[in-house]
């Protein structure tokens, strides 16, 4: 009996919590009102990081959180890829609604055609998060 009640009193503090808990955050350092989640998920390009030639550019995200052990990539569709699976997971608590996420995949797919490996990509990726 004292099980019963324990369990049940556990369940309706869980019950009372979640409900009391916004579904996702609102803030983002983006600026989409919220639906790409807590953290920024813009991406940086830079010429001659360490390890790299001085005239060779590479990609890596801006937010920490987001960046966690990624390595910097030639490739921008490595670090987008990155960005979005972590907006999508909640590895770092940087999950984004569902539509964020969507945007995220949207955005990636659009900078891909595109076909550029600049500061151009960046920019293309970073303001369509933002649009």
């Amino acid at each position: 009996m004292y099980t019963k009640t324990l369990t049940l009193a556990l369940v309706a503090s869980l019950a009372s919590f979640v409900a009391a808990a916004p579904a996702n955050s609102t803030g983002n350092a983006a600026g989409d009102g919220g639906d790409l989640g807590p953290c920024d998920p813009s991406m940086d390009f830079q010429l001659g990081r360490p390890g790299r030639k001085p005239d060779q550019g590479t990609f890596l995200p801006t937010d920490p959180k987001i960046k966690g052990g990624q390595q910097d990539a030639l490739a921008p569709g490595i670090i987008m890829s990155h960005i979005c699976n972590m907006l999508k997971d909640n590895q770092r608590g940087c999950l984004a609604s569902k539509a964020g996420q969507e945007k995220c995949d949207k955005v990636k797919a659009d900078v891909t055609a595109l076909g550029t490996r600049d500061q151009t990509t960046a920019d293309a990726w970073n303001s369509g998060l933002k649009a």
